[in-house]
């Protein structure tokens, strides 16, 4: 988290017991994130995810089989609907769908969820306990938790090579779809922020980290910040890129609940303002009640 030091911080420990890398063995997949939102309120067949994504069929068909063996969807007569695990994603694709529409550059934002109390939705992600915002600056990290036991888990779907141009736009899709570019962002909220030590904690090649680390400069979420002219440029987040913060708490509270094996201690993470452990709630800013799939509707739902 920004408010720590790496000095201050067993970063090691933490990295190594973090579960964000099996949450995007589950997402980190162009289409992954958008095929749960499709999913988000009703089930949809083959054909109409098909029409609905513009994704090519072999594709959908790949991405569907490693979705129902995570458990995120389950078949059913006549077509897919989005198993708890699934539904328990709201969070990260409502806050995924918020953070594209408040990133410059953006192209035009998907028709919004609606909420019950008649607003469009506009989520915030807050401690249960006293109803704050999460932000990065009120988190405290405890002891790791114990490094997560995924033998269960599928084996993950090999990797597409990301591609990008200078100055494209990069939407949240883009960065969780892409494993390097959303470990390199995760890692960042540890204090993480010079290139060496990134390629550290990550054994990621050095080619693949500066194109990664060029992404996101150039997509706004990094700024390359080198205090003295000698100095090692570090690479902060833009405020943009402090906006993830939540997405991240998001994956995070996902992968523990349904990924880390139950007798295995959990990321423990301490809201300073009130004191208590954090426990994450997705709510409508409009109103401030509390936002399930049961109070939205939507006109349409597109990818993020």
């Amino acid at each position: 988290m920004p408010t720590h030091s790496t000095q201050a911080l067993d970063v090691t420990a933490h990295v190594a017991s973090s579960i964000v890398p099996a949450v995007l063995d589950v997402l980190g997949q162009r289409w992954s994130l958008a095929l749960v939102q499709a999913l988000l309120l009703q089930e949809k067949t083959f054909g109409q995810l098909l029409l609905a994504l513009a994704i090519p069929r072999s594709t959908l068909a790949a991405r569907l089989k490693h979705l129902l063996a995570m458990r995120c969807l389950e078949a059913t007569a006549h077509g897919y609907r989005l198993s708890a695990a699934g539904q328990a994603l709201l969070p990260v694709v409502s806050l995924a769908q918020a953070w594209n529409r408040g990133a410059a550059g953006q192209p035009p934002a998907p028709a919004p969820l609606i909420h019950c109390c008649g607003n469009s939705l506009v989520p915030a992600l807050v401690c249960k306990v006293c109803a704050e915002p999460i932000l990065a600056r009120d988190i405290h990290l405890d002891c790791p938790g114990a490094v997560p036991d995924l033998s269960h888990l599928p084996k993950p779907l090999r990797r597409a090579r990301a591609e990008s141009s200078p100055g494209q736009w990069l939407g949240a899709a883009e960065i969780l779809g892409d494993r390097w570019t959303a470990l390199i962002v995760a890692l960042g909220f540890y204090g993480v922020q010079r290139y060496s030590e990134i390629a550290r904690h990550l054994a990621i090649a050095p080619n693949i980290l500066a194109d990664r680390l060029a992404r996101l400069c150039d997509g706004g979420v990094l700024l390359r910040v080198a205090e003295q002219q000698s100095e090692r440029p570090r690479y902060r987040f833009s405020e943009a890129g402090l906006q993830l913060f939540p997405l991240i708490v998001a994956l995070i509270e996902w992968g523990d609940r349904w990924l880390r094996p139950a007798t295995q201690a959990a990321t423990c993470m301490r809201h300073l303002p009130c004191g208590h452990w954090l426990q994450p709630q997705l709510r409508c800013s409009s109103c401030g009640t509390a936002v399930t799939l049961q109070s939205l509707s939507a006109s349409s739902l597109q990818a993020p």
